[in-house]
């Protein structure tokens, strides 16, 4: 039965009007050596001091030696009243110093009775031992002792009071630093009801209700002591009536109730009502427990909010608003959590599958996004009547799925990507003109490929990764092969990144050979890079990596002003009558700012426009026809010319190739490879070379290593050639030497020329 502080059943409105406290701790005062005569004495009467409504009870000492027994028994004594005159004055004075060092009491007042001193010897005193008062005991009296207990227990108040605070505040700190790491809205609940019951030492059973956000239903969210099993309960159901009433009485007026035996603390905000606090306390709280009550109260709200928004972070983090399906954070979850209680005990076999929707972009460019979002909603549909046992399914990115699936056969699982792609075969509108979605497909093995779900989920992204660069088909299983592969790319990436920042690369010049004079016509700039092990890299190697890294843009760059700033150095040396090459990559060519890139480093090396030539693929003048004509005939206007180079390997139109300001076409060293072996690869040359020549180009055998095939390009009226027969790629320093005295054998066969 709940009792107020006079021990009937309150009203409501009583409970709502009135906060009882336990009352005030009495105050203790010392006396030591101080005689109180019982007739006539001038302050013996010490029952009629008053001090507020708080209780004083005197204590009395004869000497100095029991008072310190007492000091110690009696930690809690305000005010100590000592007799310093005469004979008592040096035992009276050693008693303050122990009271102030030994026992280390600064709270605790001091007022010494002694002689009359003078000023400056008063004024030490008061310094030395924290003294509040100084009475002369020849002059005292009732009213001014008592006016020194006042001023001390005044003193003394403040003292305390201050000490509360500063335990309060820290009790508060305490709560919100255990608060801090809280992210749930039952775990906030329980963590403040264990604080509460930290400051209430006589608190057993309590309990935290936080309302129904539709209803405003109060339910509880935690309890402690008897009402640990309470949780989701209502409150209405786990309380008698009365104390349902005062709870509601709280709710309404937004304000707390104290008394005797139950605290119910009310938590709201802007007065929204965010939640209930109830403490069935046993016994009335001290004024302190209220007070740090009541402060923790103030800060609850905050933290409630805090918690209640963190649960709503997870809870969109762990799902699609979308499409309903999981979030892939979600989905990690649960296919390790199935990993670790299912498969792995069980020994079964899963599917880890991540998919993407490749042209979903354009879809949405085309239709709007709308479009786009009902195409996903269709897909989670489908996948979710599709896959009913999946053990998870999650919409994993902006246009990607993740699904784990138990498989038993090799025939199920390869069953997988087939009917996800058969989703994509009807889509879910009949417009025309839709591009094409297609699925993209990656899967992983449990256990085969991996033993926990975030590396089967890196493996389903290797597979995929795999899928685009085979681009031959819609799903790939991953295996270790394609790992190793990636993460070789991946080592070289870095290892070129690092080689561009310590200048590793370096260019050789492998010289183009006049077929009908034996003159050197010019030299290409071929890159190089040797790795800090002194291992040189084929360009084939570092090359693509550089170009699916982004890394080939600043390569260019650099072998473009190298090469110019060589060509320029020769020219210095005397050398007038000879071109240098450059190989030019897509990414560099397709730039808007291309011309712009050839005319400054022109002009920031010195090179002449008409010693640079620039080759090209196939490829790259394809990709964008019309800025390729623009690129061309700018740079044809400045100086600079131009040869298609690996002519044959792609495919571009004639009769585009007749518009361009092309000087040279390049036969592929593959094709002169099998020239005297090979009757397609001798047709092909043939071709290309009464092709160049019909369109008034020179045209220039690359990787021409045997005299058979110098004189089949002779006989067929090749321009220039290059390659190993001649002279291997060479540095800088050796080319003027080459040029002035090459020292072709080959051409003393006088039937060449």
């Amino acid at each position: 039965m709940i009792r107020s502080v006079d021990g009937q059943m309150p009203t409501l409105s009583a409970s709502r009007k009135q906060r009882p406290f336990s009352p005030a701790p009495q105050r203790k005062i010392l006396l030591v050596s101080i005689n109180i005569p019982k007739n006539n004495d001038p302050y013996g009467s010490l029952d009629t001091f008053v001090f507020g409504h708080v209780p004083v009870v005197f204590l009395i000492a004869e000497n100095a030696n029991t008072a310190a027994d007492m000091l110690e028994a009696h930690p809690d004594i305000a005010v100590v009243i000592v007799d310093v005159s005469g004979e008592k004055g040096e035992s009276g004075l050693a008693l303050v110093r122990k009271l102030r060092t030994e026992l280390d009491n600064r709270t605790i007042r001091i007022v010494l009775l002694g002689e009359a001193t003078a000023p400056g010897e008063t004024q030490n005193r008061f310094l030395d031992y924290d003294v509040s008062d100084y009475r002369d005991i020849s002059e005292i009296n009732l009213p001014k002792l008592f006016t020194s207990l006042t001023i001390a227990l005044q003193s003394y108040e403040r003292l305390v009071t201050e000490e509360d605070n500063k335990q309060s505040l820290q009790t508060i700190l305490d709560i919100t630093r255990e608060l801090y790491g809280v992210r749930s809205v039952e775990d906030f609940c329980l963590t403040i009801l264990t604080q509460l019951k930290v400051i209430c030492k006589n608190v057993e059973d309590c309990f935290f209700a936080i309302p129904n956000e539709h209803t405003g239903e109060l339910s509880v969210t935690a309890g402690k002591g008897g009402y640990v099993t309470a949780n989701k309960q209502r409150v209405k159901e786990v309380v008698d009536e009365e104390l349902f009433g005062m709870i509601l009485g709280a709710t309404v007026s937004r304000e707390n109730i104290f008394t005797d035996v139950v605290s119910i603390l009310c938590i709201s905000r802007d007065d929204k009502l965010k939640g209930v606090v109830v403490l069935e306390n046993g016994a009335p709280l001290t004024f302190l427990e209220t007070r740090q009550m009541e402060l923790i109260c103030a800060n609850i709200t905050l933290g409630l909010e805090n918690a209640d928004m963190f649960e709503e972070i997870k809870r969109l983090a762990f799902n699609d608003s979308l499409t309903g399906l999981d979030s892939r954070a979600k989905f990690r979850s649960d296919v390790q959590q199935y990993i670790e209680t299912v498969a792995r005990p069980e020994k079964k076999k899963v599917a880890v599958v991540q998919f993407t929707l490749e042209h979903l972009p354009e879809l949405n460019i085309a239709l709007g996004h709308d479009a786009g979002d009902e195409l996903l909603q269709f897909v989670s549909e489908q996948l979710t009547q599709l896959f009913p046992n999946a053990i998870s399914l999650a919409r994993t990115s902006g246009n990607g799925f993740g699904l784990c699936l138990p498989y038993k056969t090799t025939r199920e699982l390869k069953q997988i990507p087939k009917t996800i792609h058969s989703l994509f075969e009807h889509g879910p509108s009949t417009r025309e003109n839709l591009p094409h979605i297609v699925p993209r497909i990656g899967l992983a093995i449990y256990p085969a490929d991996a033993d926990n779900a975030t590396t089967l989920w890196r493996n389903t992204n290797i597979a995929l990764a795999n899928l685009k660069v085979r681009n031959g088909s819609y799903f790939c299983f991953y295996n270790s092969a394609i790992a190793n592969d990636i993460n070789a790319r991946v080592e070289m990436n870095n290892a070129l990144r690092t080689g561009i920042g310590r200048k590793d690369l370096s260019l050789k010049y492998q010289p183009q050979v006049d077929l009908d004079t034996g003159t050197i016509i010019g030299v290409e700039a071929l890159i190089r890079w040797q790795r800090e092990a002194g291992k040189f890299v084929a360009p084939n190697e570092f090359i693509p990596v550089a170009e699916s890294s982004g890394l080939i843009a600043p390569i260019s760059e650099w072998v473009l002003q190298e090469a110019c700033r060589q060509r320029r150095a020769w020219l210095d040396e005397g050398a007038d009558d000879f071109r240098v090459a450059v190989n030019l990559s897509l990414s560099i060519f397709q730039n808007d700012d291309f011309v712009d890139l050839i005319r400054k480093t022109l002009k920031v090396t010195g090179c002449p426009p008409r010693l640079l030539e620039l080759e090209v693929t196939e490829s790259v003048i394809m990709e964008n026809p019309e800025q390729t004509l623009r690129n061309f005939r700018e740079l044809r206007d400045l100086g600079v010319s131009f040869a298609i180079d690996d002519f044959g390997t792609g495919y571009s139109s004639l009769s585009y190739l007749r518009q361009l300001p092309v000087s040279a076409l390049k036969i592929d060293k593959t094709f002169i490879d099998g020239l005297t072996e090979n009757g397609d690869d001798a047709a092909i040359a043939q071709t290309v070379i009464s092709l160049g020549r019909s369109l008034g180009m020179k045209v220039l055998a690359e990787g021409v290593e045997t005299t058979d095939q110098v004189e089949f390009l002779w006989s067929a009226k090749c321009h220039q050639a290059q390659g190993f027969l001649f002279s291997r790629p060479a540095a800088a320093e050796e080319i003027l030497p080459f040029i002035r005295n090459p020292g072709f054998t080959t051409f003393t066969q006088k039937s060449l020329f």
